[in-house]
């Protein structure tokens, strides 16, 4: 008895060890059924364990994700084991519930699945079903749906043990045919082009129409897709004679490298795809393969270039002036990251954007601020400087270890306080604009300012400044050459800044590029300007000293 006794208690400890890394824990037989499970299944899944012993583990999968699980665990019965694969169960009450799903097959317990499942932290726990966006006559996935499908169902296959590929697929002459034949006929093609792509992609539901000739689908490496292009074809002579002319063309991208990870693999081969999308016009269609080759390769490369720099904090910031449209004189600086040495003279956006997408801007925010505290420091050794504003990423904002390791080191410096501010970019990659607005009080209790970058570019921008609480607001170039080239133009400016002062929010306008233009902003009510006309980015800001007032700090609140 007291054998038992201590067996059964011997179960409950390990029970409760592996709930320090899970929510919920399964036991699945050969045919994937429920043999034992534990957790909060009552709140997660609207279940208790009871009742879901002996039912089929899919019966709990997002309808979306069931043929993806059951690839994810062919794929790691053969390789033994699975590490963090990402998918979606069926939450209580029609709620989507996002998990990071790990496991392995046990020979000695029947070989019998067990796997821990652990809701993620990085997203919104619970959030109402929301299909994939889909294209009409295929029933594929629009392109913003398909880079969020493929980069997390290409993540989670690749920590199945498996080997995942992006192809795409270009179909010569599909666009004749389709203005050939008659509407059944091309519903008809276009269905089955998209049924085949599906059922051949991760998931059955990986694969996009990009424009009326091209495809693009994830895919596991052992798919034949010079066999998919033979059922196109097929399939487009079958249908109307003409359809001999249909010639299926296919390019499969592969990485290695640059010290990535397996989910900054995937979100390197969907920004490919997207930026081949962007100029496949000039792409010869028998050159596709060698295209998408050279630029993942060239992705890769300045993955790794971004990453090299932003550890040795190997470029330089230039100080560009923002002066006060009243008093002419420099306001504050906004310090711009520009690259050495062979890439000095290239722009640096499209490296920005693509450690955004990639998911590396964090490393590159910092070592901006880093370097830019150290440019400030060196130059306020021996001239007044005025205050500098640095560029943080949305994404930056949004990612827990990068917001304490900032606010930490501001903690530390309060020598640095009313000499730097924040600018946010890319605001519309915040998820979470309470919990981002927290911190950056916390910041500004420090006596370092935050300004709002590129407002009135789109209709989310009064959400932001709904949520975030800011002390300048700079406005969008377009929306200034709108203002000062239409009357309706000025006129929304002219209420926009209002509407600024009325919140004690200083105002800037950017790409203010002559005397004329810097009257009309001034006109406006906007209280700062930066554009050429002021100055252009130097690496040295006391160039600018004949323009520097005696206190340049904003107005705080």
């Amino acid at each position: 008895m007291a054998s038992i006794d201590k067996t059964k208690r011997e179960k409950e400890r390990f029970v409760a060890l592996s709930f320090c890394r899970a929510d919920l824990l399964f036991e699945l037989n050969d045919n994937r059924d429920i043999e034992f499970v534990a957790g909060a299944t009552p709140v997660l899944l609207g279940k208790t364990a009871q009742e879901m012993t002996a039912t089929s583990f899919a019966d709990y999968i997002h309808n979306e994700d069931v043929k993806l699980v059951n690839e994810l665990l062919d794929t790691a019965s053969n390789k033994g084991r699975l590490d963090d694969a990402t998918l979606y169960l069926k939450g209580p009450k029609g709620m989507k519930l996002r998990v990071s799903l790990s496991g392995y097959r046990v020979p000695d317990f029947n070989n019998h699945f067990f796997l821990a499942l652990k809701v993620d932290p990085h997203r919104g726990s619970f959030g109402k079903i929301e299909p994939l966006k889909r294209e009409e006559e295929t029933n594929l996935l629009e392109t913003e749906s398909f880079a969020q499908a493929a980069s997390e169902r290409v993540t989670s296959f690749i920590h199945a043990g498996g080997d995942a590929q992006v192809s795409m697929l270009k179909v010569n002459h599909l666009d004749k045919l389709l203005n050939t034949v008659g509407a059944t006929d091309k519903q008809k093609l276009l269905g089955e082009i998209g049924s085949i792509l599906s059922e051949s992609s991760l998931g059955g539901d990986t694969a996009s129409r990009i424009d009326d000739t091209s495809f693009s689908f994830a895919h596991a490496s052992t798919v034949d897709t010079q066999a998919i292009n033979e059922k196109i074809e097929a399939l487009a002579a079958q249908i109307h004679p003409d359809g001999d002319m249909v010639q299926a063309i296919s390019s499969t991208l592969d990485v290695d490298g640059a010290g990535m990870s397996e989910d900054q693999v995937a979100r390197a081969l969907i920004h490919t795809m997207q930026r081949f999308c962007e100029n496949k016009g000039s792409v010869r269609e028998n050159a596709l393969s060698d295209v998408l080759s050279g630029m993942m390769t060239n992705t890769v490369k300045n993955v790794g270039f971004i990453k090299e720099v932003a550890k040795n904090m190997d470029f330089d910031i230039h100080f560009m002036p923002i002066n006060d449209l009243k008093r002419g004189y420099v306001h504050h600086f906004e310090g711009l990251l520009r690259f050495k040495g062979e890439r000095s003279k290239e722009s640096p956006y499209h490296m920005i954007c693509l450690a955004e997408e990639v998911g590396i801007i964090c490393d590159l925010d910092m070592a901006v601020v880093k370097k830019s505290i150290e440019r400030v420091h060196h130059f306020r050794q021996t001239h007044f400087l005025p205050p500098l504003a640095i560029n943080l990423s949305g994404a930056s904002l949004g990612n827990d270890m990068f917001m304490r390791t900032l606010y930490n080191m501001l903690k530390d410096s309060p020598e640095m306080s009313g000499h730097l501010l924040f600018e946010i970019t890319e605001s519309a990659r915040i998820e979470d604009l309470p919990k981002v607005n927290r911190i950056l009080q916390s910041i500004r209790k420090l006596d370092f300012e935050v300004c709002l970058d590129d407002f009135g570019a789109g209709a989310a921008s009064f959400d932001y400044l709904n949520g975030l609480d800011v002390d300048v607001v700079k406005f969008d170039g377009p929306v200034v050459k709108r203002a000062y080239s239409t009357e309706k133009g000025n006129d929304l400016l002219r209420a926009m800044s209002n509407m600024c002062h009325d919140l004690n929010i200083h105002t800037v306008a950017e790409m203010v590029e002559d005397a004329a233009m810097a009257k009309h902003m001034q006109d406006c009510g906007i209280d700062f300007g930066q554009g050429w006309f002021f100055g252009k980015p130097d690496p040295d800001p006391i160039q600018y000293a004949n323009k520097f007032a005696p206190t340049s700090k904003v107005r705080r609140k």
